[in-house]
């Protein structure tokens, strides 16, 4: 097994190389049985045990990659893992692939290979990165394409110079009207796929926001996710992480209470709520009411 792990690229394995090795399908089977091997797509394995779904997907992808000696790049999602973006929304049960020339689109099991892009030059082994993000976008809805837009733009991954090209670039590709609506949007000032999406949801009610708005209180300088811009409320995102810690449980409340001292009101919303729009309008509704008292 060491000389299995020591011919392994990126943890990734073919069962070519395993036989060159002395290792033939029944040494393979038994690799496989003993958890030792991990089947990723037909004839090739991960040498260690995915930590996640994302993690399975980029074992597959990568392994789709090189067993198509590199004449296709990774696309779509599956690129978006590469980059350590978020994939909102987005099916990750099949990888995604892009040729490099030619061809039509066609599936194989756990496998969509793309047909070329004109004028789509891969960056190393998959998609650059604004054109993976539109991609995504086109096949798995427009918020996908914003989360990771975001996040992307956030870490300094691609510019808006970059997302603007590739959505040209797929300008006459079905779908690509919803994807480039929402791709005017960007802002890397989002720290998480939640503000994102309470900012679209916001936007699309008819609100304009700003996001990490600084608030000076007699506790010091905080930072709100949002800031409806033209109100005194402000609007928070609570990932499913937050508050499980009674000590950072008590901070939060103090944060706040600070806020609300200085005369604003703030709303919160977690992952449950992002699509009730009827509870999003009343609960800002209100907290303008009540700021206006």
């Amino acid at each position: 097994m060491i000389e299995l792990l020591q011919l392994a690229r990126n943890d990734v394995l073919s069962a070519a190389t395993a036989r060159k090795a002395g290792v033939n399908a029944g040494g393979l089977a038994r690799l496989v049985a003993a958890g030792t091997l991990h089947p990723l797509v037909r004839g090739w394995y991960s040498v260690r045990a995915p930590q996640d779904e994302k993690d399975a997907h980029w074992l597959r992808a990568c392994a789709a990659f090189w067993r198509l000696n590199s004449t296709a790049m990774i696309s779509h999602q599956s690129a978006l893992i590469g980059y350590g973006l978020p994939c909102y929304q987005a099916d990750l049960a099949t990888v995604h692939l892009t040729k490099a020339r030619g061809g039509t689109t066609r599936m194989v099991p756990q496998v969509k290979l793309h047909r070329a892009v004109k004028g789509l030059k891969p960056a190393s082994d998959r998609s650059p990165c604004g054109a993976a993000i539109v991609q995504a976008g086109l096949t798995c809805g427009p918020l996908t394409a914003l989360v990771a837009a975001d996040a992307a733009l956030g870490l300094k991954r691609v510019t808006q110079e970059e997302i603007d090209a590739a959505v040209a670039l797929f300008a006459r590709y079905a779908g690509i009207g919803p994807v480039r609506a929402v791709l005017r949007h960007v802002d890397g000032a989002h720290q998480s796929p939640g503000e994102t999406i309470i900012a679209h949801r916001l936007r699309g009610l008819g609100w304009e926001t700003e996001p990490q708005f600084r608030i000076e209180t007699d506790r010091g300088d905080y930072f709100a996710d949002l800031r409806v811009v033209g109100h005194r409320v402000l609007v928070e995102f609570d990932g499913k992480l937050k508050y499980t810690d009674p000590a950072v449980n008590y901070a939060e409340k103090q944060r706040e209470d600070a806020i609300r001292r200085k005369h604003w009101r703030v709303v919160r919303f977690g992952w449950s709520e992002l699509d009730d729009l009827t509870l999003i309008r009343g609960r800002v509704n209100q907290a303008i009411a009540d700021s206006r008292l």
